[in-house]
């Protein structure tokens, strides 16, 4: 098993040199992309391997060198991701995915983030104010889905109508990242409102 998965990395990688050499388009950068996700997603199942460490640990330090945080302040769960998460046809889910809910998963066992009511997820896109060129998301994104879902899992029952509400704004920062915050979806006008007023 670890000679396969040793061999997939290395073809990943041989398709990477390959499709940076010959890369010219928006489209051509994607398909990069997606496939140093696949190399990446391998990584980790190799590590978990060599190292004879249960997965689990592995991503969580994956997490942690992704930039991935979890906390929760004045009764508002904050989960920030280190990138504007990126709109895109293709994408391997368990690349956020996965640290994701391993970063929820740890930070849930010191503290729990369910809410006994219906909950608001806001997702937060913070774009570099020093740098205009940056593409703005749309309501598309692939991806937020697998954020969505990660987080979710550890706050509500379930993610449907029912238990979550969501809503994603922008603003401006110091650089690019993104913010999810989870809260009673009664306090979200008040939060809202502070938060637009910072």
């Amino acid at each position: 098993m670890e000679n396969e998965n040793s061999q997939t990395i290395m073809n990943y990688l041989n398709r990477l040199k390959e499709m940076v050499r010959f890369a010219s388009g928006e489209e051509d950068y994607f398909a990069i992309e997606y496939i140093a996700e696949c190399f990446m997603c391998e990584l980790r199942d190799v590590l978990a391997n060599v190292k004879q460490e249960p997965r689990k640990e592995i991503l969580g330090r994956c997490a942690n060198n992704m930039g991935i945080t979890v906390r929760k302040t004045d009764g508002i769960l904050v989960v920030t991701l280190p990138t504007i998460l990126p709109t895109k046809a293709k994408t391997k889910a368990g690349y956020l995915f996965d640290p994701i809910f391993y970063a929820m998963q740890n930070a849930s066992e010191k503290e729990s983030f369910l809410l006994k009511e219906k909950a608001m997820m806001c997702i937060e896109f913070i774009y570099d104010r020093s740098n205009k060129n940056i593409p703005r998301g749309d309501h598309d994104n692939k991806e937020v889905k697998q954020v969505i879902d990660a987080i979710s899992a550890f706050v509500v029952p379930d993610d449907s109508d029912d238990y979550l509400s969501l809503c994603q704004i922008s603003s401006e920062g110091d650089y690019n990242h993104t913010k999810v915050y989870v809260m009673p979806e009664k306090d979200f006008g008040e939060f809202f409102l502070k938060h637009q007023n910072k």
